[in-house]
């Protein structure tokens, strides 16, 4: 089947597809539907197929509390393989191969990211399940992001160190995809954050519930004595309506009357407080001009152009036009301008790392 012959199917048969997405089974769909794989009979009932049903909620950003990330596995071995077999034979065929690999990763990371963020979004909004199974869920989810940090320190690492040279096509992609992918990387760290927040914050309203849930016990139970004292010892700060009789138990609670009553009360009182405001001497400032710090690339090119280089990295480094940066801000801004030169036809990789960890590019 063609993919626009797919498409005329999913139009002709839209309502039965999505009354299946909504219900969950079908009785009766049509023959085509069968035979195109959309729909499997299950239990002589019919459902959409898991892959169809997984396209559509990630594109909906729909996440189920039991999504399995995965950790690349596969991918990663894949990768390995290819590189090898392309240094050996210098095939076209295996670079191919490495750069479908890389897109596969780059889409999962993005994926990934997208259903994270869904399920923390889900997590803090969920009303409909008990807070004991949304604490074991939010536990289940920390847990599974936190054993991405390690494949996705991998997978990273493996971009920037061992795919790095290999073919002038895989450095281009690499570049395109390298800014998203890091975000994609630090952004676990704030998920795991946001989950252990999320953890602390519910497992303390859980508790504060079992509270609330024994006080309303005792008061049903007419076991209100602590309630009774702790209300007669404050007497003078708690608005109540509560009088002793001769078994000690509530005899009658507010009605409007004694509502309208505290309202004049608070009302005459907040009106007889004068609240002065301050005044705030703050000075003011001087707007101060920024001046925009460029790189002039033509000058550090024409500058490898002039001189024998075998390290464009260190080249850079400690080029005039870098100088002007502080000690942290040099190293970035250096490989900035590394990471840019490298798509040049010049430049051509060594098997060697410098002292920053930085793979060894020369200019020929």
């Amino acid at each position: 089947m063609k993919h626009s012959e797919l498409l005329k199917l999913l139009h002709t048969h839209k309502e039965s597809i999505d009354r299946a997405y909504r219900e969950g089974s079908l009785e009766h769909v049509s023959g085509e539907l069968v035979e195109s794989t959309l729909f499997v009979k299950i239990n002589q009932r019919y459902k959409l197929n898991k892959n169809y049903l997984n396209f559509v909620d990630s594109l909906l950003q729909r996440v189920d509390y039991t999504v399995i990330f995965g950790n690349y596995e596969n991918e990663y071995k894949e990768l390995l393989k290819a590189k090898k077999r392309y240094q050996e034979s210098k095939d076209g065929y295996y670079v191919t191969s490495i750069l479908s690999l890389i897109e596969n990763l780059y889409f999962k990371f993005y994926n990934r990211d997208r259903e994270i963020g869904v399920l923390l979004l889900r997590l803090q909004n969920d009303t409909s399940l008990d807070i004991d199974i949304l604490i074991e869920n939010g536990a289940d989810i920390l847990e599974k992001v936190s054993e991405l940090i390690e494949a996705n320190e991998k997978i990273g690492a493996f971009f920037r160190e061992d795919l790095r040279g290999v073919e002038r096509s895989i450095d281009i992609l690499l570049q395109s995809i390298g800014i998203s992918l890091l975000g994609y990387i630090e952004n676990i760290d704030r998920y795991i954050q946001e989950l252990n927040l999320f953890l602390v914050q519910t497992k303390k309203r859980r508790l504060q519930n079992k509270q609330f849930m024994q006080l309303a016990n005792q008061i049903l139970s007419e076991e209100t004595q602590a309630l009774d004292e702790h209300l007669l010892r404050h007497a003078k700060h708690l608005y109540y309506t509560i009088t002793p009789s001769q078994k000690n138990k509530v005899a009658f609670l507010p009605d409007e009357r004694d509502i309208a009553k505290i309202f004049k009360e608070l009302h005459s009182l907040l009106h007889e407080i004068k609240v002065v405001k301050p005044l705030k001497n703050a000075p003011i400032k001087l707007q101060e001009t920024q001046k925009l710090e460029i790189v002039d690339l033509e000058e550090i090119l024409k500058g490898l152009h002039q001189n024998i280089c075998k390290d464009i990295f260190l080249f850079i480094y400690g080029h005039p036009q870098l100088q002007r940066y502080k000690e942290q801000e040099l190293l970035e801004e250096a490989f900035k301008v590394y990471m840019q030169i490298l798509t040049c036809q010049e430049v051509v990789f060594t098997q060697e790392f410098n002292h920053y960890g930085i793979k060894v590019a020369q200019w020929v």
